[in-house]
C-alpha cells in the first residue's frame, strides 16, 4: 500500500487499502483480543504458534486460543501427533520422494482398481 496523505479524503482511498490499513493498526495494538467465550483470538497464526510455544506441557486444545485465517475462519492447531509406527512410514515415504522414488497418479489408480471412474479425470 502506498503512504497514505493524512489529509487525503476517506473516499479517495480503495477498500483494499482500508484493509490493508486496519490490519496494520491492529497489528500495532494488539497482537490478539478476548471473545465473548473468553479465548483468545489472535490475528494471526505466526503470533497464536508463538504463544502456544510459551504453554509448557500443554496441548492446544488445553490452550483457550485460536487463530483468523487468510479466509478469515476461526483455526486453531490439532492435538495429533503420529504413532511411532506412523511417523516411519512418514519417514520413509519422505526419503524415498527425496530419492525420486515415487509412483504416477495413473499407476497408483490402476493398481487400486480405480481407473475409469470420475475420479481420474
Amino acid at each position: 500500500m502506498s503512504e497514505l496523505a493524512l489529509d487525503q479524503p476517506v473516499g479517495a482511498i480503495t477498500v483494499g487499502d482500508l484493509r490493508k490499513l486496519m490490519r496494520e493498526v491492529t497489528r500495532e495494538e494488539k497482537s490478539y483480543y478476548i471473545d465473548e467465550e473468553g479465548c483468545r483470538v489472535f490475528l494471526n497464526e505466526d503470533a497464536y504458534a508463538d504463544y502456544l510455544d510459551k504453554q509448557e506441557g500443554k496441548l492446544p486444545s488445553e490452550v483457550r486460543a485460536y487463530f483468523i485465517d487468510e479466509q478469515g475462519y476461526k483455526a486453531f492447531y490439532s492435538d495429533w501427533a503420529p504413532t511411532p509406527e506412523y511417523a516411519r512410514e512418514l519417514e520413509e515415504a519422505r526419503r524415498e520422494i527425496a530419492e525420486g522414488k515415487v509412483h504416477a497418479f495413473e499407476d497408483v489408480v490402476k493398481e487400486l482398481g480405480l481407473g475409469g471412474d470420475s475420479c481420474t479425470r
